[in-house]
């Protein structure tokens, strides 16, 4: 069964905060750990993470739909990432010594329980999208499992809902195949930039 409300998981954590990046990485590690991963995001680190993660989870004697659950959530996710998020800031990629147009973002697999999962990524967004964003994954934390699948039909056949930055089909995917709503927050960096970071239970 969904949760009601859509899930503000950050804000109270790092009130007021200019965006210190690591720090949210940091935490989204905490727990069971199974995979993570912060720096520069490319088609072959994506096929390494997820060939991480299903053999991790094969390992340790999880269900296969279970697997099955994850393994399309992250694909979803890290998709996301790669085809949607912003170049970081320099001043933000200088600091960590990272290069100049490294396509920074991170992702972190975390096991609550038995069967249970929490994802969370977070990647650099343009401030104008914003509330694009935000309207969207709203939008889906108010429709019910069957509704989301619908709309995934519609989306498919006629191409509405997606948009730079927007992530329209993997959004709904995500949302869909969890079962859960979408946690989510946009921190914000400067006044080109926002942090965006997205949390998946499973």
């Amino acid at each position: 069964m969904q949760k009601k409300n859509a899930i503000y998981f950050l804000t109270n954590f790092y009130p007021n905060m200019k965006a210190d990046i690591h720090s949210l990485y940091e935490k989204s590690k905490k727990g069971d750990l199974v995979a993570t991963h912060e720096g520069e995001i490319d088609s072959d680190l994506i096929t390494e993470y997820l060939s991480k993660v299903e053999s991790s989870l094969l390992q340790s004697g999880e269900l296969a739909k279970v697997i099955r659950k994850v393994y399309n959530i992250l694909v979803e996710a890290l998709q996301n990432l790669f085809h949607h998020l912003e170049i970081p800031p320099k001043d933000y990629l200088d600091k960590i010594c990272l290069p100049e147009n490294c396509r920074y973002a991170f992702c972190s697999l975390i096991k609550e329980g038995k069967g249970s999962y929490k994802i969370t990524s977070g990647n650099f967004v343009s401030t104008k999208y914003v509330q694009f964003l935000r309207d969207r994954i709203e939008q889906l934390n108010f429709l019910s499992v069957s509704e989301l699948k619908e709309l995934y039909k519609r989306v498919l056949n006629n191409d509405e809902f997606s948009s730079k930055g927007g992530g329209g089909l993997g959004f709904i995917e995500m949302a869909r195949i969890s079962g859960q709503k979408l946690g989510y927050d946009f921190i914000k960096y400067n006044e080109s930039y926002s942090f965006f970071v997205l949390e998946i239970h499973i």
